[in-house]
């Protein structure tokens, strides 16, 4: 549960670069972001998904959609995605400005983000993205697990 203050202290403290990226306007989607002028193919999305009895964190690339028969596999046939409400509550932020960084619950990686070298995400604010090397973002979450998710 972080915002963009503290996703940001977390990085310079872990003396990792990143870049804070100014969107143009407030990005709740995918679209949003590449209306901003980012490449689809650089996004990681970080959805949650609501299992069982817990909340999850899943990352993804930005065209890529989820396989919830591959996540139920995973986590139990309750597996859905959580609803905004639920999304604010869990992480502290709303849908769109999700970030895997402190995101303070479990989080997967899909399979195919690990083939990426550079990926804009969410910051925890809506206004802005962060942009940095996939193995500095490895660096900065710590624990994390690999899965098919797509």
């Amino acid at each position: 549960m972080a915002n963009l203050l503290q996703i940001a202290k977390h990085l310079q403290q872990k003396k990792l670069p990143f870049k804070v990226i100014d969107l143009a306007r407030e990005a709740f989607t995918v679209a949003d972001v590449v209306d901003s002028g980012i490449r689809v193919d650089d996004v990681v999305k970080t959805l949650i998904v609501r299992t069982n009895n817990h909340f999850v964190a899943l990352a993804l690339r930005g065209d890529d959609r989820v396989d919830f028969k591959k996540v139920r596999k995973l986590f139990g046939s309750k597996s859905e995605l959580a609803k905004p409400e639920e999304v604010l509550k869990v992480v502290g932020v709303p849908i769109g400005a999700v970030c895997p960084v402190l995101v303070g619950i479990p989080l997967y990686f899909d399979r195919k983000v690990m083939d990426l070298e550079n990926v804009h995400m969410g910051s925890g604010d809506l206004m802005h993205g962060l942009e940095m090397k996939l193995k500095d973002l490895l660096e900065a979450i710590g624990e994390y697990q690999i899965e098919e998710l797509t």
